[in-house]
């Protein structure tokens, strides 16, 4: 999942957009965009039958959704966090901004991470 992350969010992380995008959000837009990232790896993996997809094996959908869904989630948002600062987009920026643009980032950092779990 990290390699899929870091794949698609290699290219959006350096540009000026992200910054631009993250500064005109509300904290409400935040939220929507996170839980839609949530939502998009969850069906992108279980609902959208793509092959190589992954079926429950047993476990709960909530299980499966706090094993992996949640999990590949905050993976992402590290790959983020780690893309802010080896560009050095963390130096002198307040946590609120930087969270901001880590959740901008994982929006398809979340959707090349749904990707690689249906690769891999």
């Amino acid at each position: 999942m990290m390699v899929g992350a870091l794949f698609l969010s290699l290219n959006v992380a350096p540009t000026e957009e992200v910054e631009l995008i993250a500064q005109q959000m509300t904290n409400g837009q935040e939220i929507i965009l996170a839980v839609c990232s949530v939502l998009v790896m969850q069906l992108f993996v279980y609902a959208a039958r793509f092959r190589g997809g992954h079926a429950f094996d047993g476990l709960s959908v909530a299980s499966a959704f706090a094993r992996y869904t949640l999990v590949g989630y905050v993976i992402v948002i590290g790959v983020s966090l780690g893309l802010l600062w080896l560009l050095g987009r963390t130096e002198g920026v307040g946590f609120r901004d930087v969270l901001s643009t880590c959740i901008v980032i994982g929006f398809p950092g979340a959707i090349g991470a749904s990707a690689a779990r249906l690769v891999l």
